[in-house]
């Protein structure tokens, strides 16, 4: 009986090959899948930032037709800003919470491109005087609207929009997520373009 329970206690000491290999497995297994959890959520994050922006800009688009007024949107530091023109100065368009500023984290890489673009030279507004639509003339006037916040982007109540792009990424450059692109070419609705990743 003592030589039998010896030999139980021998058995047990250790895991064997196959189990300490099982065992890494599971935990190799687990890992990916939280990884993986963590890579769709960030883009699925990075499509809603994408699509949210896409959304409200065609939205602006169409209150600038339906309420005949101009507004623009200016991009500064990740922060988003709807402008309107009331007649005499470019103002922040705060009429409805749906344009309030949008404020992209620091985990996205924001960049709106308004030159070079192939599309640009078929835009009438790429031709447009500064001076003429704000109603100014003289060189002092001029300075002072410098000084205020200026559209990037014109938004027209004619349906017209100034040639832009603007992409959204993740800003880790190691990420291998699809870029976000919105493009206004000449008229509304504006366009949005996914490029996968390479």
């Amino acid at each position: 009986m003592r030589l039998g329970l010896g030999q139980n206690i021998k058995k047990a000491k250790g895991f064997s090959l196959l189990e300490v290999l099982v065992v890494l497995v599971i935990i190799a297994m687990s890992v990916k899948m939280v990884s993986y959890t963590f890579d769709d959520a960030e883009a699925e994050e990075l499509e809603k930032q994408a699509l949210r922006v896409y959304r409200v800009i065609n939205l602006a688009s169409e209150f600038a037709v339906l309420n005949q007024i101009e507004l623009g949107f200016h991009l500064d530091k990740n922060i988003l800003e709807f402008l309107v023109f009331d007649g005499e100065k470019w103002a922040v368009f705060d009429a409805e919470a749906l344009y309030e500023p949008i404020t992209f984290g620091k985990e996205y890489k924001v960049n709106l491109n308004i030159e070079d673009l192939s599309w640009s030279q078929d835009n009438l507004l790429e031709q447009a005087n500064w001076r003429e639509l704000m109603g100014t003339s003289d060189d002092e006037s001029l300075l002072e609207l410098k000084k205020l916040k200026v559209p990037q982007v014109l938004i027209l109540s004619s349906g017209e929009v100034s040639a832009f792009q603007l992409s959204v990424e993740l800003a880790d450059s190691a990420s291998e997520e699809a870029s976000y692109f919105i493009e206004g070419e000449f008229i509304a609705p504006v366009n949005l373009r996914v490029e996968p990743a390479s």
